[in-house]
């Protein structure tokens, strides 16, 4: 069945391939990164490719520098695009790898017709393949790298393998806003007052005394508890002696009232 072709602009599968190969000598290819969480022309150094069939769509480690904190964060193919050096992304630089790949397989296929020996093959072969990969590598603006580079880059690549299967390879999310609220007696009464970072989303809200009384019971602090429960209980007194005031004037009035009806 036939490949499926990735979006325009994203990483082909012979784009993964290419930039695996680049990670296998050492070398630390830069990709550009697309989305919304990132600025335009967002690029990071790739540092481990994975195994899409273990750790799924997001299996490209990308070293990456975000509002100032450099992370190393997991991505699809699909999200980066090969960031390449002057003149070495175009159809031309393309077609030069196409070839100089194609160069190396005719020197192993003579090669083994030849019938040479063994020893002669491999020394044959050896130099085309290893120069075939330089010069793609080379086309892409990399640097070559020397042998104390290579092991530190190496030594690197092993750092991110095993750091991207913790939560530095996770995407890093936006923060929540801070959201605070406040509730405040006044005599005998509650009310409550919430902002949400620096705004005001919430300002005097009437709360009633069994509400705050639950907050309490549910915090299980016993000073706050206490302070709470002396509030309303004041209330719950100054309202139980204004009720009985009350149904007296109204036992009053309707005597009044009473009395102004016709007996029969």
């Amino acid at each position: 069945m036939a490949a499926r072709r990735a979006p325009a602009g994203s990483l082909t599968s012979e784009d993964v391939a290419e930039l695996r190969t680049q990670l296998e000598v050492g070398r630390r290819p830069r990709v550009q990164l697309s989305g919304p969480q990132f600025a335009e022309g967002t690029s990071g150094t790739v540092s481990r490719i994975g195994d899409p069939d273990v750790e799924g769509t997001d299996f490209v480690t990308v070293r990456v520098k975000v509002n100032g904190v450099t992370d190393e964060l997991a991505f699809a193919p699909a999200e980066l695009s090969l960031r390449r050096a002057p003149g070495a992304g175009g159809p031309a630089a393309k077609k030069s790898r196409t070839a100089a790949a194609g160069d190396a397989g005719s020197v192993d296929a003579g090669s083994d017709q030849a019938g040479s020996t063994g020893v002669a093959s491999d020394s044959a072969v050896l130099p085309s393949v290893t120069s075939a990969r330089a010069e793609s590598a080379d086309s892409i603006g990399a640097k070559a790298a020397g042998p104390s580079r290579t092991a530190g880059a190496a030594a690197g690549s092993a750092g991110g393998e095993g750091t991207a299967t913790g939560s530095a390879a996770k995407r890093r999310k936006p923060a929540a806003s801070k959201v605070s609220f406040t509730i405040t007696s006044t005599g005998a009464t509650w009310a409550l007052t919430a902002s949400r970072s620096a705004k005001g989303i919430a300002k005097s809200v009437p709360i009633a005394p069994g509400v705050v009384t639950g907050v309490a019971e549910l915090l299980d602090q016993p000073a706050l508890l206490e302070a709470v429960a002396e509030i309303n209980e004041t209330a719950w007194a100054e309202a139980q002696v204004r009720a009985e005031q009350l149904r007296a004037e109204l036992e009053e009035l309707e005597a009044v009232l009473a009395a102004h009806r016709f007996p029969r």
